[in-house]
C-alpha cells in the first residue's frame, strides 16, 4: 500500500515478512537499523522487537555519526551501495521530502 503525497504518519511493519516483502531491504552492520525504499525515496527504519518502525531521517543520521552502542562504522558506504546515490544526494532527497509537508493549522 502506498503513502499518499504529504503523510506525515511513519510506516510501521509487523515482522521480517511484511517488511521485506516488497523489495529489497539492508541491515546496517547487524545493528538495529535498516535501509528501505519507500515511494522512490530513501527510508530509514529501526528494528524493535521485530516491528519494523520508520524514523526520521534525521534521527538515522544523528544515530549513526554518533552512536556508541551500536556498530554503525562505514554506515556511509552502505547508503550509498544500497541507495545508488551519494550520500548528500541521499540527504538531500530525505531533508526535502521532510520539508514539503505542510504544516497543519
Amino acid at each position: 500500500m502506498s503513502r499518499k503525497q504529504y503523510d506525515t504518519n511513519y510506516l510501521t511493519y509487523v515482522s521480517y515478512q511484511s517488511f521485506s516483502s516488497d523489495m529489497p531491504v539492508h541491515q546496517i552492520n547487524d545493528s538495529k537499523w535498516w535501509l528501505k525504499v519507500e515511494n522512490k525515496l530513501p527510508a530509514f527504519f529501526i528494528n524493535a522487537e521485530k516491528v519494523f518502525r520508520q524514523m526520521p531521517a534525521e534521527c538515522f543520521y544523528i544515530t549513526a555519526e554518533r552512536s556508541t552502542t551500536m556498530d554503525m562504522s562505514n554506515w556511509q558506504k552502505q547508503c550509498e551501495d544500497y541507495f545508488s546515490k551519494t550520500i548528500e544526494e541521499i540527504k538531500c532527497l530525505t531533508i526535502k521530502e521532510e520539508v514539503k509537508k505542510p504544516k497543519k493549522i
